[in-house]
Formats: structure tokens, sequence, C-alpha cells
């Protein structure tokens, strides 16, 4: 949900300065830059959102004709794969946030923190790799193999 609002009120400042530059000749100062921490901060969110729904894409052109227990074992395999790289990727996040944190990293025209950017990488990259490997363990578990027999 913050993801959509962070990038709502991105939409909305697009929309402001739009308006502005039509009417005023001015702008929202600092508006595309704006927009791009925003979009980054909302698609990192999103992440968590989509591996819960299992919405990522999937190409099924040399698996579609698989009987569904093969479907399912190559998605667990997949799911791993996501766990693990979403892992890697979280512990280098926190690396860069730390360092933008020594360093008081600002952006250029607005001095947004950059640790808000690498704060909401992490939340959402690591929020990614935990569901998928819960999901790997539910799909191990044996509740799970006896209720689609």
């Amino acid at each position: 949900m913050l993801g959509a609002v962070i990038l709502s009120a991105a939409a909305l400042i697009v929309v402001w300065s739009v308006l502005l530059r039509a009417f005023t000749g001015g702008q929202v100062q600092g508006d595309f830059e704006i927009v791009s921490v925003a979009s980054g901060i909302a698609i990192l969110l999103f992440l968590p959102h989509c591996q819960a729904r299992r919405g990522h894409v999937t190409v099924d052109v040399f698996t579609g004709w698989l009987p569904p227990a093969v479907l399912r074992r190559i998605e667990l395999l997949w799911s791993c794969a996501l766990a693990v790289a979403a892992a890697l990727l979280a512990w280098r996040l926190c690396a860069g946030l730390a360092e933008a944190w020594s360093r008081n990293d600002v952006s250029m025209i607005l001095h947004i923190p950059l640790t808000l950017v690498f704060a909401a990488a992490v939340i959402g990259v690591a929020g990614t790799s935990i569901l998928a490997l819960l999901q790997v363990l539910a799909a191990g578990s044996p509740d799970k193999s006896a209720r689609e027999r």
C-alpha cells in the first residue's frame, strides 16, 4: 500500500508541475527527481506483494506441455533461486545503506536523503526473499503434500 501511495503522490506532483508550466510558466522544482526516487521506492516495495501473489512474469513456451506436478517443482526451484538472489541483493543493499548513511548522501537538487531509497530497497528485496523462502518451505511441508493428493 505504501508503494501505491508514494507512486500516486509522484503522479500528482507531475500533474501539478505540468499545470504550473501551462498556466504560469513555472514548475515544481525537482519534479523529475521526485518521480525517479518515488518510482524506484514504489517498485521495490511492490516486489513482496508480487511474490506473495505469485505474480512475477513467467514464460511457459518450453514448459507449457509438462504435467502440473513437474511445473510445481520448477516453480519451487525458481522460488529457491529468487530467495537466494534477493537475500544476496538485500545484503549488498544493506552495505549501500550503511555507506549512504555514513556519507550523508542526498539527491542533487532537492537533497532527498538517499538512505530512504536504500531502506525501501532493503525492505522490498528482503521481504521478497523471506516470502519466497516461506513459499518454498510451505510447499515442502507434509500438510501441503497431503492436501494435493
